[in-house]
């Protein structure tokens, strides 16, 4: 049995073995789960060189990388035939700027080294702008191939959508994409995991939502015009699956209850509502559930690498990685963590529980010694994409108020483009497909009680919460109350007529 742990090697075995992922990026962006989704969807990437010549007309410190030079990119189109006689250096260099703010519109990832194809990551329409993994994009790359097996009608048809490339942007920069693609061959990530080899209730219902509200968010696209709209509602869809997967993976692995996630349409400060008090809860829940699953991970591992409970007990303090040096105060802290996890699994009363103990010691200490983790990954895509506020990311007490485009999704992924749904049927099939809770019901209430988890709101405060629900409904046309008080909520669709 080795006598050193280090908290790398533990953190990376378990989100290889458990997770199929790696959720520790502090800085990953909407765009990082779109680069990561559509290659996995696609199957195929680019390395953009040609687009990023044409339109990185500078870096982030405004410098012109060498071989980007106005000249260089002119003659070389000049020479390949991909620009016409009358139109001049100038006109080229004002095209090549319009064409670097429509890149940069969803704050895509620039790392230049020259014209390296480093890291760069783009969520513009078409096939034309699937480039190579680069950070963060592993999260996508999980969900994606989650939807191409429970879910392929919708892979498929986003697959159409990318090799149409007939929308605006994709047109602008057809002349010099790249025509040969590098294939993908990764696995999808999910297929050796324990949680989907052998499925419990919990998985099946998980699953069961991805595909329900991934055939009706396909319903409603069949009848959108606009594929960039489209797709960016997709990427919604995807960081949300992505989000709840993390906040159930205790319930994958653990036999857990599943959290749900209460939204908040009161618009009031926490300290005035007692829903959006209760959403807060329902996010520090979804943490403290993450957490657990890792302290069990954890704990699993050290299991698997022959730790016991004496062994445990006689071990040295856990260091982040072999050789790294620590601060005198971190190395204080990882002391009295590690002294204080020995102090309680003494009287452990199984040689689970003392390795439980140490694993949720060593979370504490990731926590402590790694630049991120997985609870401040989720926080970080979680305010970016419009499903957390405050938006501030350095804000603790986050609630999950979503953005309108965030909620456009949601309804078109419960509520088809010909039904027609009363408050009972969208309350039941957003908890079926999302776990969500509004309020306003029964159904709703036991929910919360079952799970133990919030306590302070009331019948009537979930009552108006729904009633603000309806409204922010009636607000974008996809609802309206009937002259005897009931609410129908019909999306219909924009026809491509």
């Amino acid at each position: 049995m080795a006598e050193q742990i280090f908290l790398s090697d533990s953190r990376t075995a378990v989100d290889r073995k458990y997770v199929g992922f790696t959720p520790n990026g502090g800085s990953i962006k909407p765009v990082h789960v779109a680069g990561g989704v559509l290659r996995s969807i696609y199957g195929k990437y680019n390395t953009t060189m040609s687009i990023k010549r044409l339109a990185l007309v500078s870096d982030a410190k405004g410098v012109v990388p060498k071989g980007n030079e106005l000249d260089t990119i002119y003659d070389s189109m000049k020479e390949r035939e991909k620009i016409e006689e009358s139109v001049t250096p100038n006109a080229l260099e004002s095209l090549r700027n319009v064409m670097q703010r429509l890149l940069s519109a969803d704050k895509g990832v620039y790392v230049v080294k020259g014209l390296k194809d480093d890291m760069i990551s783009y969520t513009a329409g078409s096939s034309y702008f699937i480039t190579r993994r680069s950070m963060y994009e592993d999260t996508g790359e999980f969900i994606g191939g989650l939807i191409k097996e429970y879910c392929p009608d919708l892979a498929n048809y986003i697959k159409g959508v990318l090799s149409s490339a007939n929308d605006p942007i994709s047109l602008l920069f057809e002349p010099v994409v790249e025509k040969d693609m590098e294939e993908f061959q990764d696995v999808s990530r999910h297929e050796e995991l324990p949680a989907f080899q052998n499925i419990n209730e919990n998985t099946t219902w998980f699953l069961q939502g991805i595909k329900e509200s991934g055939l009706c968010l396909l319903e409603n696209f069949k009848v959108h015009p606009n594929t960039l709209t489209q797709l960016r509602l997709f990427n919604f869809f995807c960081i949300f699956h992505l989000i709840r997967y993390m906040a159930m993976l205790e319930a994958f692995y653990c036999g857990e209850q599943i959290r749900p996630i209460l939204l908040d349409f009161s618009g009031k400060a926490p300290s005035q509502s007692s829903v959006a008090r209760a959403s807060e809860m329902s996010y520090t829940q979804m943490h403290k559930s993450i957490n657990r699953f890792y302290a069990w991970g954890y704990s699993r591992w050290l299991e698997e690498n022959g730790f016991d409970k004496r062994g445990l007990l006689e071990c040295s303090v856990p260091t982040y990685k072999k050789d790294k040096k620590i601060s005198s105060t971190s190395k204080d802290e990882l002391e009295t963590l590690w002294s204080l996890a020995k102090e309680r699994a003494e009287n452990a009363a199984s040689e689970d529980d003392a390795r439980l103990t140490f694993g949720e010691t060593m979370y504490d200490m990731l926590a402590l010694e790694a630049s991120s983790h997985p609870v401040n990954c989720l926080k970080v895509l979680g305010t970016s994409s419009g499903i957390l506020y405050p938006p501030d990311k350095l804000h603790p007490n986050k609630r999950f108020v979503l953005s309108q485009d965030v909620l456009e999704m949601m309804l078109r992924s419960c509520v088809g483009a010909d039904e027609v749904l009363n408050g009972k049927e969208i309350r039941e099939r957003l908890w079926d497909r999302f776990g969500i809770i509004i309020g306003g019901s029964q159904f709703e209430l036991d929910k919360i009680r079952q799970s133990g988890m919030i306590m302070q709101v009331d019948e009537d405060a979930l009552e108006a919460n729904f009633t603000s629900f309806a409204s922010a409904l009636e607000s974008m046309d996809f609802a309206e109350e009937m002259a005897d008080g009931i609410l129908q909520i019909r999306l219909g669709g924009l026809s491509n007529d």
